[in-house]
């Protein structure tokens, strides 16, 4: 076999090379506001990286060691695949985590206690191998009496500790920030050296996903959840445990979102950071020892086009799995405003059986190494996070941070931001913002109206946890009620003409815009002229007609179709898919109400619209 490198024959390009080249076909165009974004902290994104970007880049040091495979590994790497039992019974629960273990494949069960006090576990774990798979723990009502139990039920069976893994699904400030109940953190430690027993089963998990169902940018994330980790070593030590034996019994549990690269960089950067505490702290671990969990999030969830949800589910889990962690909960696609059904929670844990079983995720350490965008999105973020995370030490710590309200206001600036690019649609979100089923319908989704949420003792605001497109869940929702009350949702005709192809893309962008407004679309029309499309289009039975058609035969007739149209009908709405801005005032003067393009803000428009027709606005 050669040993010639591939392309070797072909002259290195360089980074400037290629963006000369780019500037060109940009013919003159600015390279950096054309193809270079910001991301939610304001940092650039480069529209491609070479290799000239590695320089001088050290992410793969600690990520080099916690990957390093084993001379003697029969397989590259592995994950537990987790499903969810809730335990309203014992009995009925052993049931279910027996059925996810043996018929649908799940590696570990999580059971969520309910806030009960005390379990018997004789009946929940009843033909359970708790050395075969991973058992762990949620909901309960003390962490540190559940732990004593259930390692006093381990040792009663005389269970092999060393085989046992697992975790409390236990973060105390996590709690805090979403609750308002106090931190005890006698009781963590109490539940630490319980767990300490078994160096697989984690008494702390420090938890992401209360930043990230309130909207926090992936600085933020990393940053405040290792902000947590030295609080936590602080006031432990207080209670007689040390650094070491915080980070031995401590798992990151990170919330899974959409936005598949910064995901897996994400992964990538705080096993990094991990470590790089572990270093500080002299805590003396391998690398290799950290283990890091993800788990669905609720801020990328809809409850309208509920299936899309799969596919989501299926991006955050397949971008967790290639950032390297260690467990994998995936929530049924109907967990979060229904009880999950069997279909529901077996499609759950199958995205990772295909990950696994029928796309070899398994087979490579680290397959996002070394990819330049990759590599430089984990080194960026680790920066970043570093930054915020000094400045939040600098400043007092977490928890003193977060009671005078600065973490909130910090996450609540990007949510604004985010609610913004949502309300524009510039951030879509499918089924729900972009490409409604207009068909659908769906009673009460609860919305509340956006209230900050406040802790009713102290007054103390805590993180909201919310779908990201919540606002246009509540638009459809009052469309809804509205129907229910009047036996019929606003209905939308879009008139066309001239220029076919510009006549139907704004058809089609108008029935896309209104229908996010759960209003009726009704079946367009192509007329032969803008005169007749204004005459017949008046007399259509429709709350709202939209014009479509292109820029040069809006110029032209545009005008003449407004004139046509009030000359039939002096009400009705109406409305013209585009922005041409020559003829704006002349088009308003004529009768025209109003423009959708996509640079307006759609939500604040549909919502003007409903205000309009009636539709009751909170």
């Amino acid at each position: 076999m050669s040993s010639k490198k591939l392309f070797s024959e072909f002259a290195p390009v360089s980074k400037q090379a290629w963006i000369n080249k780019v500037t060109e076909d940009l013919k003159g165009a600015d390279f950096e506001k054309k193809l270079v974004w910001k991301t939610d902290d304001r940092f650039p994104i480069q529209p491609f990286y070479t290799a000239e970007d590695m320089t001088g880049k050290e992410v793969a040091t600690s990520l080099s060691k916690a990957f390093a495979r084993d001379e003697n590994a029969t397989g590259a790497r592995s994950w537990v695949n987790y499903a969810e039992v809730g335990v309203d019974s014992e009995a009925q629960a052993n049931k279910d985590a027996i059925a996810n273990l043996d018929e649908r494949g799940a590696d570990g069960i999580i059971f969520n206690l309910k806030d009960k006090e005390t379990v018997d576990f004789d009946v929940l774990l009843n033909g359970v191998e708790v050395e075969c798979c991973s058992i762990s723990f949620k909901g309960f009502k003390c962490a540190g009496k559940l732990s004593e139990a259930y390692f006093a039920y381990l040792n009663k069976k005389g269970a092999d500790l060393s085989k046992v893994s697992g975790y409390m699904y236990n973060d105390p400030i996590a709690l805090w920030n979403t609750t308002g109940k106090e931190p005890c953190y006698k009781c963590l430690a109490k539940t630490i050296k319980a767990t300490s027993a078994a160096p697989h089963f984690y008494g702390l998990t420090i938890q992401s996903v209360p930043f990230v169902n309130a909207g926090s940018s992936y600085t933020q994330e990393i940053a405040f959840t290792l902000a947590k980790l030295t609080d936590y070593i602080e006031k432990l030590e207080g209670e007689g445990v040390s650094a070491k034996e915080v980070f031995e019994n401590a798992m990151p549990i990170m919330g899974m979102n959409t936005d598949y690269f910064f995901e897996i960089s994400k992964m990538r950067a705080v096993r990094a950071l991990w470590i790089e505490l572990e270093n500080l702290y002299k805590a003396g671990l391998d690398p290799k020892s950290v283990k890091i969990g993800a788990e669905s999030s609720v801020w990328a969830v809809s409850k309208y086009d509920p299936y899309v949800n799969m596919l989501r589910s299926t991006t955050e889990g397949m971008s967790a799995v290639l950032g390297g962690v260690d467990a994998l909960s995936i929530a049924p696609y109907d967990s979060t405003f229904e009880n999950p059904t069997s279909f529901s929670s077996r499609i759950a844990l199958n995205i990772s059986h295909l990950l696994k079983e029928e796309s070899y995720f398994d087979k490579v350490v680290d397959p996002a190494g070394g990819s330049y965008y990759i590599e430089n999105l984990t080194t960026t973020l680790m920066e970043k996070s570093l930054e915020l995370l000094k400045a939040v030490e600098a400043a007092g710590g977490y928890v003193s941070q977060f009671t005078a309200g600065e973490i909130q206001k910090q996450i609540a600036e990007v949510r604004a931001a985010k609610r913004k690019d949502i309300s524009s649609r510039k951030r879509v979100y499918v089924g729900v913002n972009r490409y409604p089923n207009v068909k659908e319908t769906l009673d009460d989704p609860q919305c509340c109206g956006g209230k900050k949420c406040k802790a009713p003792s102290e007054g103390l605001e805590l993180l909201p946890s919310q779908h990201a497109a919540k606002p246009f869940e509540c638009l459809r929702q009052r469309t809804e009620m509205f129907a229910k009350a009047n036996g019929r949702r606003p209905r939308v005709f879009m008139a066309g003409y001239g220029n076919p192809a510009m006549r139907t893309a704004r058809v089609m962008f108008a029935g896309d815009f209104f229908g996010s407004a759960s209003f009726e679309i009704l079946p367009d029309v192509t007329y032969s002229s803008a005169e007749q499309a204004g005459r017949e289009s008046a007399k259509v039975d429709a709350d709202i007609v939209v014009i479509c058609s292109s820029d040069d035969d809006y110029m032209a007739s545009a005008v003449s179709f407004v004139k046509e149209f009030r000359a039939v009908n002096k009400d009705k709405i109406l409305v013209l898919a585009g922005n041409p801005t020559e003829i704006v005032e002349e088009l308003k003067a004529a009768g025209l109400n109003d423009f959708i393009h996509v640079r307006v803000n759609a939500l604040d428009a549909l919502m003007g619209y409903q205000e309009k027709l009636g539709v009751k606005i909170d």
